[in-house]
């Protein structure tokens, strides 16, 4: 199994964007909102799985068409 996403500048991106929100709110929601905090949790792993599920196709034709306009 290829894990191609792992060398996507976006997977990079979005990592890197998550651990920040991530540390937003844990400085200023997470005392307060803890049912809002479970629900920004899951938005950003959607981020990231999202993009490990599109690069999850079984052939090149296949990812390539889900990466090239």
């Amino acid at each position: 199994m290829k894990f191609r996403f792992k060398e996507f500048r976006v997977y990079k991106d979005a990592k890197d964007y998550c651990r920040f929100c991530r540390d937003v709110i844990a400085n200023h929601i997470a005392r307060r909102d803890k049912s809002l905090t479970g629900q920004l949790d899951r938005a950003l792993n959607s981020i990231v799985l999202n993009i490990a599920e599109g690069s999850a196709d079984n052939s090149d034709a296949e990812f390539a068409r889900h990466t090239l306009w």
